[in-house]
């Protein structure tokens, strides 16, 4: 099958990595020449991490030869079978996008989204109503297992399912939501939870650095093999009951930006970006810690691999 991935920027190259681990021709395109050469030796570089970590069997080389480049839409479409757009999230860029390939693709061709804010259904109910959907991936998109499927009321099912059969042959998980809701799945849990986390910690309950013990030694350690619903099983959900019964009346349930994060961006302390967010990251601190977070990345899609999809008994 032919792929084509639509932006050479943050997620595309990832995107487009995915499918050509999956043995897909792939067609990366964007406006800028520089942005594509970029893509393609960041594609380069994780499949060789991938590669030495054992992940991936064959090398590089054997799978870039399915990748190709150009700056013109119009080349980068034919033939192909699935666009997956990753362009900015402005409204302006994506509709000159979907103006261009509704000029160019054939009625059968699937044509996604990478968004994780925009309900594009809406904004464009009449482009391709029932062949244009939301296909959310996770950055870094080539290692995180998880896409997020949103459908829209006239999405054709057997189109989402089609996907989603393309998507576990590259490896990934996916999820289906059955219609939009801002944020999504992730996000909407995601954002739960650190609402509560900077609460605490504006608090003066804890220190951020307690919040990541609890984190990564006792959250995502479980959450790793056990979702939550299995976990309530695990529990009792008698004892669960209990639980909110007397946890829920006293979570916050503020709905602006949280203050303590208000305060760092008027500082600019931005996080890994300028150096300093709620740690510092000065002294090449932050470029080590992003090579350690692929490294470890990497350790867990390995052991994912291994575990997750593997037929499950009973």
């Amino acid at each position: 099958m032919r792929v084509t991935v639509i932006g050479s920027g943050v997620m595309g190259p990832g995107i487009a990595q995915t499918w050509l681990t999956g043995g897909h021709e792939v067609a990366l395109t964007d406006t800028r020449e520089e942005a594509l050469r970029h893509g393609v030796e960041s594609i380069r570089e994780s499949l060789g991490a991938m590669h030495e970590k054992g992940i991936l069997e064959k090398g590089p080389d054997e799978f870039l030869q399915l990748l190709s480049t150009t700056t013109s839409l119009d080349r980068a479409v034919e033939g192909t079978s699935l666009v997956v757009e990753a362009v900015p999230e402005r409204p302006d860029i994506k509709q000159a996008v979907y103006s261009d390939l509704d000029r160019l693709c054939p009625e059968g061709t699937v044509i996604v989204s990478n968004t994780s804010a925009l309900p594009l259904m809406d904004m464009f109910p009449d482009f391709r109503p029932d062949r244009f959907f939301i296909c959310h991936y996770f950055n870094p998109p080539e290692i995180i297992p998880l896409v997020e499927l949103v459908k829209g009321v006239r999405t054709d099912p057997e189109v989402v399912d089609w996907l989603s059969v393309q998507l576990e042959g590259c490896g990934k998980k996916p999820v289906l939501l059955k219609g939009y809701k801002v944020g999504f799945l992730i996000n909407r849990l995601q954002v739960a939870v650190l609402r509560e986390a900077l609460y605490l910690v504006q608090c003066g309950i804890v220190d951020p650095q307690d919040i990541e013990a609890a984190a990564t030694a006792c959250i995502g350690f479980r959450a790793a093999w056990q979702g939550f619903f299995e976990h309530m099983d695990y529990t009792g959900l008698d004892t669960v009951a209990l639980g909110c019964s007397v946890i829920l009346p006293d979570l916050c349930n503020d709905t602006g930006v949280p203050e303590i994060i208000t305060q760092k961006v008027m500082e600019g302390n931005l996080g890994v970006k300028s150096g300093r967010g709620f740690f510092s990251y000065g002294g090449g601190e932050g470029e080590r810690l992003s090579k350690r977070r692929r490294d470890l990345l990497l350790n867990q899609l390995k052991n994912w691999r291994a575990e997750m999809l593997s037929p499950r008994e009973g």
